[in-house]
């Protein structure tokens, strides 16, 4: 090995250090948790207590991904400040930020966890609000039709007392689709009641395994590691580019 590549070799990791000095610090901080049930339904029937299916939880990591939690995060933290998810081995999810600040890195990753719930069960809510509208007004109109169709099934019970057989085929007629209609409405207010109960149900927060913490230490390599790393790296380079010229 010569002269030659050791001063090239310096050379580099001088550069590489020199570069990493003036870099700007970064913190990370990490926190893990367990995304919780979406389904109403099965919040209702399981009182909350459950974990999402695959499908939740992918739906959960694409919302914690998307442009409107990252515009929270980045108002709330500022730009500096970045963050990725993935899912872990066990079904979890972790949350990894970087940021030029300590503090801010720990507070943005257990930020980001109850953004993310709040903003999922307002769309939630949202749904079943819109839901809930739908249903009220077709339960309305069931109860206007019911009673339209008593108030037919009533004066034909009385016309019938004179002339039954006359009115024995459209009595029976309506008094099927009278009691098709209470059928209808009956359901209706079962499912409307159900919504109702959709709604004031306390919505399922995310079970945090481990929250993040301060960190101590910038990530990454120091600056003096990066410019030995680089020196080394340069070095081997250059000796196996020689061995390959023989």
């Amino acid at each position: 090995m010569n002269r030659k590549n050791s001063i090239v070799a310096i050379i580099v990791g001088a550069l590489a250090a020199t570069i990493m000095f003036f870099k700007p610090l970064q913190y990370k901080a990490e926190t893990t948790f367990f995304v919780p049930l979406t389904l109403l339904e099965k919040q209702i029937s399981q009182n909350g207590i459950g974990f999402g299916s695959p499908v939740e939880v992918d739906a959960h990591v694409e919302l914690m991904d998307s442009r409107t939690i990252g515009q929270l995060v980045e108002k709330r933290y500022g730009k500096a400040t970045q963050y990725s998810v993935r899912r872990t081995r066990n079904g979890a999810v972790q949350i990894e930020v970087k940021s030029p600040a300590a503090e801010t890195a720990a507070g943005a990753a257990n930020a980001i966890i109850f953004l993310t719930d709040s903003v999922k069960q307002n769309m939630l809510r949202q749904n079943v609000g819109q839901s809930l509208e739908f249903v009220n007004e077709r339960t309305s109109k069931l109860a206007q039709e019911s009673e339209e169709l008593r108030e037919v099934l009533d004066s034909l019970r009385f016309e019938a007392q004179t002339d039954s057989l006359a009115l024995a085929a459209l009595l029976f007629q309506k008094e099927r689709q009278y009691g098709s209609a209470v059928v209808e409405w009956t359901d209706a207010q079962r499912k409307q009641e159900e919504l109702k109960g959709y709604l004031a149900a306390p919505a399922p927060k995310s079970y945090v395994i481990s929250s993040a913490e301060v960190p101590s230490s910038p990530s990454g390599l120091p600056w003096w590691a990066a410019g030995i790393l680089a020196a080394i790296i340069a070095l081997a380079s250059l000796w196996a580019f020689e061995l390959m010229k023989k």
